[in-house]
C-alpha cells in the first residue's frame, strides 16, 4: 500500500471511529503435491513509521493498551456528525469498524446484514491487529471441530465465534458483495512461527455462481502467495464437485469445502494436524498442517468512501 493511500485510509478510519465512536493459476501443487517455492517478502510491520506528515495533519497516540488511536484534520465532517445525537445512535453497525469502535475490544459484538435483513446478527470482531477492525470469517485452532462438512453446513457455516469456525458461505457472500472487503489471515505454524498474508480485495460470488472465489486483489505479507492460484475457482464439498480435476472430488480426497482446481495451493479447512490434507498453506511449507489459522475481513477505503459519498 502505497503511502499516500494508507493516509487516504487513515482518514476514512478516522471518520467512521468519530461517527460510531463518539456517538486470488499455478498448478505446482497439482492433486496437493505442494512441491511450492516458498518466497517469503520480508514486510516491515511497523506501518506507522511509514507515514508521511505531507498534505494530511496525523496525530498518532497510543491508548493504554497500545492501540494506534489516530487523529487528523477532517476537512468535512459527515452528514451523521451534524445530525441529532440519537439519530446517529439508532444507526446499526454494518462491520467490525463500527460495531467495535467505542471498547477498541476484541469479543462478540452485533451487525446489521442488510441483505438478509438481519439486525442483530453475532460475529467475532478482532481489534488488536492492524488498527483492529476486523471480523472473523474462519478459524482453526485444535481439533476439537470436524470441518469435514456438507455443502448446506458450509452455505450456513458452523461451529463456535470464540473457537474453531466457519462464518457461511451465503453470510460471506452478502458481505463482501454489498461492500468491498479487504481479507487479512494470520497463520502459525507448530514450532511457533508466525505469518500473515494479506489481501486487497475479497469477493465472494452467490450460490448460483457455487460461491466462486472472484477476486483477491493483491497480495501483502510474509506467508507467501498460496491464494491466489485459488482464485476464480468454485467452492467445492464432498457432496458438490466443482473443481477441475479429472480424477475425481478434491474436497472428498482432501476432507473440508474449499476453493479448490487441481487441487490445491492452500487448504485452510482441511484435517486439523493431518500434514496430508490440511491446514495447509503451501507457501509456508510443504506436507505441514498449521496449528493456527484465522482469517478475517474488513472494508476497504472505497466501501468508506462510497459510503460517505451516499450519506
Amino acid at each position: 500500500m502505497s503511502r499516500i493511500v494508507f493516509i487516504l485510509l487513515l482518514n476514512y478510519f478516522l471518520i467512521f471511529r468519530i461517527v460510531f465512536g463518539s456517538s486470488r493459476n499455478s498448478d505446482s501443487c497439482t492433486v496437493h503435491d505442494c512441491n511450492c517455492n516458498v518466497q517469503i517478502e520480508v514486510v516491515n510491520a511497523e506501518l506507522v513509521d511509514d507515514v508521511e506528515m505531507a498534505d494530511v495533519n496525523i496525530d498518532i497516540r497510543t491508548s493504554d493498551n497500545k492501540k494506534p488511536l489516530l487523529a487528523n484534520r477532517v476537512s468535512k465532517a459527515s452528514s451523521c456528525m451534524e445530525a441529532e445525537p440519537s439519530t446517529c445512535m439508532a444507526v446499526k453497525p454494518f462491520s467490525c469498524m463500527e460495531a467495535a469502535a467505542k471498547s477498541w475490544k476484541s469479543g462478540i459484538y452485533q451487525i446489521h446484514l442488510k441483505k438478509f435483513n438481519i439486525s442483530d446478527l453475532e460475529v467475532y470482531c478482532e481489534e488488536d491487529m492492524e488498527f483492529g477492525g476486523w471480523l472473523v470469517i474462519q478459524r482453526r485452532q485444535s481439533g476439537a471441530m470436524n470441518f469435514t462438512r456438507d455443502w448446506h453446513e458450509y452455505k450456513e457455516g458452523f461451529g463456535e465465534l470464540t473457537g474453531n469456525y466457519w462464518i457461511g458461505l451465503e453470510k460471506l457472500h452478502a458481505l463482501t458483495s454489498s461492500c468491498e472487503q479487504e481479507l487479512y489471515i494470520q497463520l502459525e505454524r507448530r514450532n511457533g512461527e508466525k505469518y500473515y498474508a494479506k489481501y486487497s480485495e475479497f469477493l465472494i460470488g452467490n450460490e448460483s455462481e457455487s460461491y466462486i472465489l472472484k477476486n483477491v486483489g493483491k497480495y501483502k505479507g510474509n506467508a507467501g502467495d498460496s491464494l491466489t492460484p485459488q482464485s476464480g475457482y468454485k467452492f467445492s464439498t464432498y457432496d458438490r464437485d466443482n473443481d477441475t480435476w479429472g480424477g475425481g472430488n478434491c474436497a472428498k480426497k482432501y476432507e473440508g469445502g474449499w476453493w479448490y482446481h487441481i487441487c490445491y495451493r492452500s487448504h485452510l479447512n482441511g484435517v486439523y494436524g493431518d500434514d496430508n490434507a490440511g491446514v495447509n498453506w503451501c507457501a509456508i511449507k510443504e506436507y505441514e498442517s498449521l496449528a493456527f489459522v484465522q482469517m478475517m475481513i474488513r472494508p476497504t477505503q472505497n466501501c468508506w468512501r462510497r459510503l460517505m459519498l451516499s450519506n
